[in-house]
């Protein structure tokens, strides 16, 4: 349930509500807003007494029941967009922001190259898989902490927001002190032990879409990042799994419509992923822009042919400049919204 307090009260007053709120079984987190103060009130509705009980606190302008299971990450919550900083860019709301680089660090002369590209372009939002998930044990898994090494000197030659991936917990504190947001992949979309404890980092988190998740479990497994300590949370459609074998994945443009209308969090599309060839991916961003995405994360490469993960998606970098500029005015077009 949201409690809505009265305008102008005092912390000892505001930690009075919470103390009750406490004694009735439920754990509250306070949101503090340009006008008001709420307290989001998590629990089991069943085995606990309501709060609706305290609307005749003097502090309690009114008490509103949350009928989704997610509480925290839906607009029954916080109507308006939520909106943070990667770095220096902002996401959400009438914001467009891209992130844009390589599927994997290979070099520090590849990921100079990219993003030497991507600042003539406007982009100041790096991203590059230190550590990667295959579906092979053969294939190239990553370059794990000297990757995290590499992008720390883009970061710091290029003053680049740096986005990347964890896969375990074991990752989490070193990939941390590099990362401006980390990522959760689409296999990880419902680890919930990897959840709570990325949540714990204090870092922005990007959530994937699971190659399976419905939306309500994606949304679900955003309010498990949000409720264990980390509330900058953004939301990426990347492509479920179907029976269609044309592209690698399809594009769930749906999806992007249903979180925005559902859920207050900044949400991406990643044109790449779905798409499985590099002439399919402007259409799919295209797509994803229409249905009202907040911004898109695209693969690049200096050299796709010899890229050694995902090669056919990735857009080269003498070609990304056209991309970008052919997608535009569909991008002034998104911020107008």
């Amino acid at each position: 349930m949201i409690i809505v307090l009265h305008k102008g009260l005092s912390d000892i007053e505001i930690e009075k509500v919470c103390s009750d709120v406490e004694q009735a079984g439920y754990q509250p987190k306070i949101i503090r807003g340009v006008e008001e103060v709420v307290l989001a009130c998590v629990g089991d509705e069943q085995s606990h007494s309501s709060l609706e009980a305290l609307t005749w606190l003097p502090e309690v302008e009114r008490v509103l029941p949350v009928q989704k299971k997610y509480k925290l990450v839906s607009r029954d919550f916080k109507p308006e967009d939520s909106t943070f900083l990667v770095h220096h860019t902002p996401f959400g709301g009438k914001n467009f922001s891209t992130i844009a680089g390589p599927c994997s660090i290979e070099s520090l002369d590849q990921c100079r190259k990219t993003a030497e590209m991507l600042k003539n372009c406007g982009i100041n939002t790096f991203r590059g898989g230190a550590f990667k998930p295959r579906t092979s044990p053969y294939a190239f898994q990553g370059l794990a902490e000297e990757g995290l090494k590499i992008l720390a000197k883009i970061k710091e030659e290029f003053d680049m927001g740096i986005v990347t991936e964890v896969l375990g917990v074991e990752h989490i504190d070193a990939t941390a002190e590099v990362a401006d947001m980390i990522q959760i992949g689409a296999r990880n979309c419902q680890n919930y032990h990897l959840l709570e404890k990325v949540a714990k980092a204090g870092t922005p988190v990007l959530l994937k879409r699971g190659l399976a998740t419905t939306i309500d479990e994606w949304l679900l497994a955003a309010e498990y990042i949000i409720y264990h300590g980390t509330n900058e949370v953004m939301l990426c459609e990347r492509g479920i799994r179907t029976y269609e074998t044309a592209t690698r994945f399809t594009l769930d443009v749906a999806a992007i419509a249903v979180a925005l209308r559902e859920s207050h969090l900044p949400i991406i599309v990643d044109p790449s992923h779905p798409a499985g060839h590099v002439n399919y991916v402007q259409p799919l961003a295209r797509a994803g822009i229409a249905a009202g995405a907040h911004g898109m994360i695209v693969e690049t490469h200096p050299c796709p042919s010899k890229a050694v993960s995902d090669a056919a998606q990735q857009i080269a970098v003498d070609k990304f400049s056209g991309f970008y500029d052919d997608l535009r005015p569909w991008i002034d077009l998104r911020k107008m919204l």
